[in-house]
């Protein structure tokens, strides 16, 4: 029963009751006098109890009345002070934000500048940013916003897109003096490859023709980390593809050389994504704007 008990029945029969009056109390609802007493009678069916005497010119509680009224007067107010602080914490720019992404150069050296600068703007926001390398279910692991990379198939959420990571295919120069060099994309599958989570590695024919390719290497080592991708094949172990935000000091310095200049690999898409729902807090919305404008500089 009390599942089916209107709130605003309740709310029209305390106004009522405050008031002495169904048109008093109809003025401060700002409904019609009628739709009061319509609700009021609709409260006193729903259970079954006489809640006022009603007379032409006045009303008067019944004794079940009066204990209803005393209770829900107050229940009232409290719920009035609990829906104030939840739309003041929705537009308080105060509260925990939770955020995950990817790890390494792009979570260290993209994305950590862009939130302390919005910490800095915002001092009274809380910010646990996660790098787990698994990719997260925004309701499940109840985070508000993440960044991901590749293609997103899920509709569950909106995404945007942050930037455009370009790829690079690389070697140490003592593993290419062991092994060579290939010249072909398809020539990846005799060498020895350090692959992260793709290991299907597409690749776009360099100059007028513009062939697609995709290649399917084996994994002589596994591992999400792009640090360990890295510091594998300057230790010589064998070829890697990877952002080139990964390793450019590496190439700048020799360690590292590029491979397959007739063919480019396929850049990968950054994007942010956050939930479908309406009514997001406004630290949610004022972080998706900074990170927005931030990566677009």
């Amino acid at each position: 029963m009390l599942e089916s008990l209107p709130l605003a029945d309740i709310r029209a029969f305390v106004m009522t009751a405050d008031h002495g009056s169904f048109t008093r109390a109809a003025e401060q609802l700002g409904v019609s006098r009628s739709q009061v007493s319509k609700q009021v009678t609709a409260l006193e069916q729903a259970l079954g109890v006489s809640l006022m005497q009603r007379s032409t010119r006045s009303l008067r509680l019944t004794e079940s009345g009066h204990l209803l009224h005393a209770q829900c007067r107050s229940a009232l107010g409290d719920i009035t002070q609990i829906v104030t602080l939840v739309r003041e914490e929705r537009n308080a720019m105060r509260g925990r934000l939770r955020i995950n992404s990817v790890g390494g150069p792009i979570g260290e050296r993209l994305l950590a500048p862009a939130v302390h600068a919005f910490m800095q703007t915002w001092p009274q926001v809380q910010v646990e940013l996660d790098f787990s390398s698994h990719r997260v279910n925004l309701i499940r692991d109840d985070f508000d916003i993440a960044l991901r990379m590749g293609a997103l198939e899920d509709a569950d959420f909106i995404a945007r897109p942050l930037m455009t990571l370009p790829y690079v295919v690389v070697a140490s120069p003592d593993y290419l003096a062991r092994h060579g060099a290939p010249d072909t994309p398809g020539e990846l599958v005799d060498h020895r490859c350090l692959v992260g989570s793709v290991s299907r590695w597409s690749f776009t024919a360099r100059g007028a023709e513009s062939r697609e390719l995709q290649v399917d290497v084996g994994a002589q080592l596994e591992c999400r980390n792009g640090h360990v991708l890295v510091s594998g094949a300057i230790a010589g172990n064998g070829i890697i593809r990877v952002p080139r935000l990964y390793c450019e000091s590496a190439i700048a310095r020799g360690e590292l050389q590029e491979l397959l200049s007739d063919w480019q690999p396929a850049d990968v898409p950054l994007s942010l994504i956050y939930h479908r729902e309406r009514h997001r807090p406004l630290r949610t919305v004022r972080l998706i704007e900074h990170l927005l404008e931030w990566f677009a500089r």
